[in-house]
């Protein structure tokens, strides 16, 4: 019987093995782009330089050899040392003839940080250049990020775009729970774009375990063992930063150690892989639709002042294209949102570094070019919004610009260098009289540039508006109290003793929202262990005027140092900030990682929690059959919808929401702290500043109304106030 069953075995062993459906794989070589990691941002660059110039050797030495770039970044370096003429055209000629693919975006970005236009933008620097040189870009690679926006199919579609690739990071896969088959599928946008998409199931790593023919036997026998349904599929093979290597070393070991298969094994571009796949299954691939964003976002928050400083760069940049105010072949433009892209590129965090990978010099230099990027936008932006003031601009002329998305009520504020705390201005805007008031705030961040100055409520149409100044009022109106109470015709808030507030809506009749201002602190290595923070009120110091009633609340007993609560008296809505001192958060530890700083606003009502991406409302978070995490990097609107109450929200500052349904509540995270790194010269060492150019304090400011249905209009003119363009010397 031994005897039997040992001949049986031999006989099976010695029969070629036949696959059920899986008969051709595409192996796809590329270099991972992260923007850092391995080393600086300058050193990374240099080595994509060197790779593009091996690349041209390679293609010639090895003619079966097929390579995609990844990402524009990689090819903009070498551009940039302007290279031989010939080597351009060699390179475009191995495009064309399809041995080697230009990849469609600017770098694997998190799409959850970014708006429209910034969205539209990372596929345009491709997009130009196959313009330029008479080909066509057809596939998007986006690995490591664990996600992206909803609204990606449709811009892709727009750009006729049709495929879309992601090796997403393997620690992170669970958050892809396809039924059936996980790896390719449809993806369609809110406005019916799609994408034909391919998710790794492991990382864009996954061929690099694959050593030999026999190993990639084993893997397809395993995916037709679990119902893949294709008779083909893709490989991946990439490593962080590590140029051709890779993907050459697969080639070599599967190309020169040949041995006998069925299956066909070919090195191969995405597109080629696609146009396959398109060709035999297009009607049966399944169609999926959603968001599927906010993993990764999470990372911005070891910024929260340069964080500020793009999203305010986003959204005022957004407001002047959109408003065809500027041009954007203005090479200010051009500077403002490369620096914005690679801000929003996935490896652009301030932080403590990658785990042993960066000496404490190397970490210092990876923050500042980070930091750099924000400020550099940010500075950007502002000359060209300098560029608006007339020539003529006259000394008594008040030049401010509205980007909201048509005429507001707003609060408009502007700077005499001769300001007085105890005179009022009188203003003339459009046939009406308009008292300004004084004010000054103890910190500033990018949507409050005036500190001391005045300001004034107004009707301002959209663009630019000139106000004038008619003189000086001595008799000042603005009375102050102390007290803990703050209404107006719409809303009661109520702050009590531990600094927590409660909002009463007199339309309503009832209080729409209870301990207001809750919060917590949760160390990364322990996330999910949260504990609260306990401040005090030191002191109330309410300020009213015929046009806002504001409240000041000092605290005490921890790095919430102020709440600010503001009440237009004619507008159903509230503004109300909050101060955070960096220097009274506790020293942390490495073995902590970092302290995390977040915010609940519980409000009384029972909804839908949606939220704003980039161009287009998420009215279900859930609707992509993925994992979601806590918090989702959302844009400037988000809300709690239902017929009976809506309550809507915007935060200029903070970017990571959720809605807690065991608590009924906003969930922020405001930021990410760090004071330690682990570097591979002095192991675990002090970082002395992770955000270089940081103030000690910084703000949170949020939008709040309730209403029937989502106040897009108000939230939207929030994250857009007024700007004045020019500072006055009032006589």
């Amino acid at each position: 019987m031994k005897r039997f069953v040992l001949v049986i075995a031999l006989l099976i062993l010695s029969t070629p093995f036949a696959f059920g459906n899986i008969d051709k794989v595409f192996i796809i070589p590329f270099s991972h782009l992260d923007i850092g990691f391995t080393k600086t941002q300058e050193e990374v660059s240099q080595e994509y330089v060197q790779m593009m110039d091996s690349l041209l050797q390679m293609m010639d030495a090895f003619p079966n050899f097929c390579f995609t770039i990844e990402t524009f970044w990689q090819l903009e370096q070498w551009l940039e040392t302007s290279p031989e003429p010939w080597k351009i055209q060699r390179l475009i000629q191995y495009i064309k003839e399809g041995r080697v693919e230009l990849a469609g975006a600017y770098a694997s970005m998190h799409t959850g940080f970014m708006n429209k236009l910034s969205l539209l933008e990372t596929f345009n620097s491709s997009i130009k250049f196959s313009k330029e040189n008479n080909f066509a870009i057809t596939t998007v690679l986006m690995n490591d990020v664990p996600g992206y926006v909803q609204d990606l199919p449709d811009t892709l579609s727009g750009n006729n775009i049709p495929y879309f690739m992601s090796g997403i990071n393997d620690k992170y896969a669970q958050v892809l729970q396809l039924p059936g088959s996980v790896d390719v599928f449809y993806w369609e946008g809110p406005n019916h774009g799609k994408t034909l998409t391919w998710i790794t199931k492991a990382s864009y790593m996954e061929g690099l375990t694959f050593k030999s023919i026999s190993s990639i036997e084993s893997y397809v026998e395993r995916l037709e063992e679990e119902g893949y349904p294709y008779d083909a599929i893709a490989i991946l093979v990439a490593a962080d930063n590590r140029g051709l290597e890779p993907g050459l070393v697969s080639y070599l070991n599967l190309t020169e150690n040949p041995a006998s298969s069925e299956l066909q094994i070919e090195f191969s571009t995405p597109s080629k892989f696609f146009k396959h796949m398109e060709e035999k299954y297009k009607d049966v691939i399944p169609v999926y639709k959603g968001d599927w964003s906010g993993f990764w976002e999470i990372v911005k928050t070891g910024g929260p002042y340069s964080s500020s400083l793009i999203r305010w760069s986003q959204e005022i940049l957004q407001g002047l294209t959109y408003s065809n105010m500027i041009s954007t072949e203005d090479p200010l433009y051009h500077i403002a949102m490369k620096n914005i892209l690679l801000y929003c590129e996935h490896t652009a965090a301030p932080g403590a570094g990658w785990p042993g990978n960066y000496t404490l010099k190397q970490t210092s230099t990876f923050n500042e070019t980070v930091t750099g990027y924000a400020l550099t936008a940010y500075n950007s932006v502002q000359e060209l919004i300098q560029k608006m003031v007339p020539n003529e601009a006259q000394s008594n002329k008040i030049y401010v610009l509205n980007l909201g998305n048509s005429e507001q009520q707003t609060l408009v504020r502007f700077w005499l260098d001769n300001w007085d705390p105890n005179i009022d201005v009188l203003l003339e805007f459009d046939g009406r009289e308009y008292i300004a008031y004084p004010f000054a705030l103890a910190f500033s961040d990018p949507w409050n540039q005036v500190n001391n100055g005045y300001e004034v409520y107004m009707k301002l149409p959209k663009g630019l508006s000139e106000i004038t100044i008619k003189g000086i009022i001595n008799d000042k109106q603005t009375k102050t109290t102390a007290n803990s109470i703050i209404e107006n015709a719409f809303y009661r808030i109520t702050v009590k003793p531990d600094g927590t507030f409660d909002i009463f809506d007199k339309s309503l009749e009832t209080w729409v929202a209870v301990n207001v201002g809750k919060f917590e602190h949760a160390y990364t290595n322990s996330m999910q262990i949260r504990e609260e923070e306990h401040p005090v009120v030191a002191s109330y110091t309410l300020c009213e005027n015929s046009q806002q009633k504001i409240m000041k609340v000092m605290l005490d007993n921890s790095p919430i140092i102020e709440l600010d609560i503001t009440l237009p008296v004619n507008e159903k809505k509230i503004l109300f900030s909050y101060f955070i001192d960096q220097t009274k958060i506790p020293y942390i530890p490495y073995e902590d990682h970092s302290i995390n700083y977040f915010l609940r606003v519980p409000v009384n009502s029972c909804g839908k929690f949606v939220y704003k991406g980039p161009d287009s409302i998420v009215k279900n978070p859930y609707e992509f059959p993925a994992l979601r995490p806590d918090q989702i990097a959302v844009g400037d609107v988000f809300a709690l919808e239902s017929d009976a109450l809506t309550v809507t929200m915007a935060t200029r500052q903070a970017f990571m929401v959720g809605f807690d349904s065991t608590t009924n509540s906003f969930d922020f995270l405001l930021l990410k702290h760090y004071d330690e790194t682990a570097t591979k010269d002095l192991g675990i060492t002090r970082l002395e500043n992770v955000e270089p150019g940081s103030p000690d304090v910084l703000a949170f400011s949020f939008f709040f109304t309730t209403s029937k249905k989502i106040d897009m209009e108000g939230a939207e003119n929030f994250m857009k106030p007024p700007i004045t363009l020019n500072r006055i010397n009032a006589k």
